[in-house]
């Protein structure tokens, strides 16, 4: 379970890096596409709010989810060994089973 989850963390950071890096390249490409095609100033004074915002939302996607993902595993690697301490085996389980008091 815990190398699932651990595997799941780390396809979890990469992949919302890899989609927020390419979504900004596509974003700021098309943006010095439109601004060397057009060659309008007017079209950069209307679009820098805008653009300015989603390559905001794309760094922090882009840089705080793997970051989070990373904290979380390391979390979890960490205190995981102490839970498995904690929690007998099923062996163990089975010895310290209290056998049937019979009726005489």
């Amino acid at each position: 379970m815990q190398s699932t989850v651990v595997s799941w963390l780390d396809s979890a950071g990469a992949l919302a890096f890899t989609v927020s890096a390419w979504a900004f390249i596509a974003l700021n490409g098309f943006a010095l596409v439109m601004v060397a095609w057009k060659r309008d100033r007017g079209l950069v004074n209307r679009w820098t709010s805008g653009f300015l915002a989603v390559n905001l939302v794309l760094l922090g996607t882009g840089l705080g989810v793997p970051l989070l993902t990373f904290t979380a595993r390391t979390a979890l690697v960490t205190v995981a060994p102490a839970f498995q301490v904690l929690t007998p085996s099923r062996q163990i389980a089975d010895s310290l089973e209290v056998p049937e008091r019979t009726r005489p």
